[in-house]
């Protein structure tokens, strides 16, 4: 038998407008121990605190992004670190070259006065500071591929110390010495330049962002709020939330690498989250203001429940972002490290901003804070619901067959490893890079190394081994070097038949790996590091699908007490990553609609990093709107013990609130995606995407459609998983109404296909 909803005393209210700044406004004892009453005691020592803090940040972090990094993207094998070690200390083979230096003279580079000055370059190279080796034709007369055909063209090719950051700035050193080469034409190549570009691009990103999408996000909030002063506000969360975060990344990029594109990942959630964790809590303390409640009333309950909400919509963010800490390249763990301090500055400092601002207004902060007429866009997503949930299939179907049209491009995915082609086409590392490979063979270049750390050339077996990989299918040439003196180890350098950062070339070295062996191998090369990167984040990948499905879960179940809720949230989120995911590849895989981003050549792959930092991005995103959507339509629910009209409600109260962030956040993302960066256009692109089929189709539409359709069924959940709830969850408020007779999901369905029926023939006016 069903349980009467239990209906908490109502708020007296006295109109539909703000209240005077009367006697009405009083102070009122809030609760002990809530941080209402801490901040209405201490309001203003808290919000000059937390400025004084930002500014201090801010100047203390405003140098960080000298001390980032453009790598992190790889990930190195020990075996393989020790092979390229062992390689340039015994063999004096650069099986990791990061800079290459392409010398032409056109009356040829083999003999005479060109040949002279590029012997010399090259000695001069060897000798620079942070060189672990140099390669080039002259020293090693066996090297005849690093000459092109006709000789006018040589090949220097060097192998840097140090981590990126170090590599790129030798790199960018020599090359500046290089191509100052009287009499010869020098370019300047390879993966420590490419990184040092990006490092360079990726502050112009940045400081792009800045110059458009303040601007633009000043102007979405005074729209969204209607009022100048309210829409600062955000801007202030987001600033001193940004400013905190630049001074974590200054003390982490002390101890461990930082990528230097963790800045733009600081400045997008920093101004998204800030917006949308500042809106929520301005939107319910206005709400309350205009039921007519005091000012401590309005103000206690929104921190009681939006500034709740903030936390646990934070901390949904946060999981989701955890799980980039289990792959092993430092891209995306400090990526991690960043996204989790910005989002908890965003949520410390609008509960801290916010609620401060509001009291030491006071009353007469209600002329800057509440808007000067009356909002339609709740009546636009009112009557959206209500048509939503009188036909949820009829809404339903459609939607859900126009996003997974959308996915379809999804399942032609390719994956590759970054290269220079993330470069726009005018930058010069790209074009030297680019023009090295075109006249030269790579195979020849950068082979499969295969090191034997213990096995001698005198061991006959090696000869029988070495001919065997010469008769594997892939492999064009295979020759056993000799063991130089002193030497216990011996290589075998392995030609492949395709191009070595190719996927053939690929192939060819897991066959190599699963050939029996005299002695342990261990292998070296362009084809191996990028072997060794996509299995590592493959092997990952389990782990933190397992992370984002769990936490995500058992907070919405903690946050609602409901089986049904969380798994149709996965669902969801799910659905619209992969309609992002489809998008990435019709624009930088196959190529279409460049010319609207500025004209590009696409790579003709999506890189693995960049796609798993959007999937936890854009996961913990979407998580953060549900909770939003969810913690409405639940208080109502409580309230009425009614889906129906609690989603109408909900969705009317929230949809808003939804999408004016996430119009904020594309804002700052689409100006990512104006620089001439491919990586920073992939983040922009397919982070707004997914944020906007997220704040606009998926929440306020295909959500309420589902909830109506499940109707009571949406509050279930098993005895054991309601008793858990009742000890551990996240909910202040009473239990819900308990549910009519049916103890199963079907035959709650049951229930909720009569409701839905009943609903659209008797709607609510």
């Amino acid at each position: 038998m069903a349980v009467p909803p239990q209906h908490p005393p109502q708020a007296a209210a006295s109109g539909g407008g703000p209240p005077s700044s009367g006697g009405r406004d009083a102070p009122r004892r809030l609760r002990r121990g809530s941080w209402g009453m801490v901040v209405q005691r201490h309001a203003g020592k808290l919000l000059i605190g937390c400025l004084l803090a930002a500014v201090a940040a801010a100047v203390f972090g405003a140098q960080v992004s000298d001390r980032l990094s453009s790598g992190g993207y790889r990930y190195s094998h020990p075996d393989t670190q020790h092979a390229v070690d062992v390689l340039a200390d015994d063999f004096h083979i650069a099986a990791r070259a990061n800079l290459i230096l392409t010398v032409h003279d056109p009356q040829g580079m083999r003999t005479g006065a060109a040949a002279s000055a590029g012997r010399a370059l090259a000695q001069r190279v060897r000798e620079h500071p942070g060189v672990t080796m140099a390669a080039d034709p002259w020293s090693l007369p066996q090297a005849t591929y690093l000459f092109t055909a006709e000789g006018r063209t040589a090949l220097v090719v060097v192998q840097l110390a140090g981590d990126d950051r170090t590599a790129s700035a030798t790199a960018r050193t020599i090359a500046g010495h290089a191509v100052a080469t009287p009499g010869l034409a020098v370019d300047a190549g390879g993966s420590a330049l490419v990184g040092d570009e990006l490092i360079r691009g990726a502050q112009s990103g940045l400081e792009r962002a800045e110059l458009f999408a303040i601007p633009l996000t000043f102007l979405a909030l005074a729209l969204a709020f209607r009022s100048v002063p309210a829409a600062l506000l955000p801007l202030t969360v987001g600033a001193t939330a940004i400013a905190l975060t630049l001074a974590v990344l200054r003390l982490l990029a002390a101890v461990t690498p930082v990528t230097v594109f963790a800045l733009n990942i600081t400045t997008s959630l920093g101004f998204g989250l800030a917006v949308d964790y500042s809106l929520f809590l301005l939107a319910r303390y206005r709400s309350e203001r205009m039921a007519g409640q005091p000012l401590t009333t309005a103000l206690d309950t929104a921190v009681r429940t939006a500034g709740r909400t903030v936390v646990y919509s934070g901390m949904a963010v946060a999981a989701s972002l955890v799980a980039l800490l289990v792959f092993p390249v430092y891209a995306l763990s400090s990526m991690a490290y960043a996204a989790l301090s910005v989002i908890t500055a965003a949520a410390l400092s609008a509960l801290v901003i916010i609620p401060a601002v509001i009291v030491l207004l006071g009353p007469r902060g209600d002329r800057l804070l509440l808007p000067r007429r009356p909002a339609t866009g709740g009546d636009l997503w009112g009557r959206l619901a209500r048509s939503v949930t009188s036909r949820p299939w009829l809404w339903a179907l459609p939607l859900v067959t126009i996003l997974c049209a959308l996915a379809a491009p999804f399942a032609h995915v390719a994956f590759a490893t970054a290269d220079h082609r993330l470069l726009p086409e005018t930058s010069p590392a790209r074009q030297a890079t680019q023009h090295a490979q075109d006249i030269f063979d790579s195979r020849q270049v950068d082979p499969i190394w295969l090191l034997m750390p213990h096995a001698t050339t005198r061991d006959p077996a090696l000869a029988a081994y070495t001919n065997t990989i010469r008769h594997t299918p892939g492999v064009a040439q295979a020759t056993l070097l000799p063991s130089p003196p002193g030497s216990a180890a011996s290589v075998v350098r392995v030609v492949p038949a395709h191009p070595s950062d190719s996927a053939q070339a690929t192939d060819t070295l897991a066959r190599l790996r699963a050939l029996p062996a005299p002695a342990k191998v261990l292998y070296a090369g362009g084809t191996a590091d990028r072997a060794d990167t996509m299995n590592a984040l493959a092997a990952k990948v389990p782990w933190a699908v397992g992370i984002l499905i769990g936490a995500t879960f058992v907070l919405l179940f903690l946050f609602t007490g409901s089986l049904l809720l969380p798994i149709k949230a996965l669902i969801m989120a799910a659905l619209g990553l992969t309609v992002s995911f489809g998008v990435l590849v019709v624009v930088f895989q196959q190529g279409h609609f460049d010319h609207l981003l500025g004209g590009f050549t696409a790579p003709g792959y999506l890189e693995p990093s960049l796609v798993i930092m959007i999937v936890c991005l854009c996961f913990g995103l979407a998580t953060d709107y549900e909770m939003f959507l969810l913690s409405r339509i639940r208080e109502e629910y409580l309230k009425t013990g009614d889906t129906r009209s609690a989603t109408i409600t909900g969705t009317r109260q929230t949809a808003g609130i939804i999408t004016s962030p996430a119009v904020v956040l594309t804002t700052v993302l689409l100006s990512l995606a104006a620089s001439p960066l491919l990586m920073l256009k992939i983040v922009g692109i397919g982070t707004a995407v997914s944020v906007l089929i997220d704040a606009f189709i998926i929440r306020p539409l295909l959500v309420p459609a589902l909830l109506a359709l499940l109707g009571q069924a949406n509050w279930w959940a098993p005895a054991w998983m309601r008793r858990l709830h009742q000890h551990i969850g996240l909910d202040e408020h009473a239990h819900p109404p308990a549910l009519p007779t049916p103890a199963t999901p079907s035959a709650a369905c049951t229930t909720a296909r009569s409701t839905s029926n009943a609903a659209a023939k008797n709607p609510i006016p």
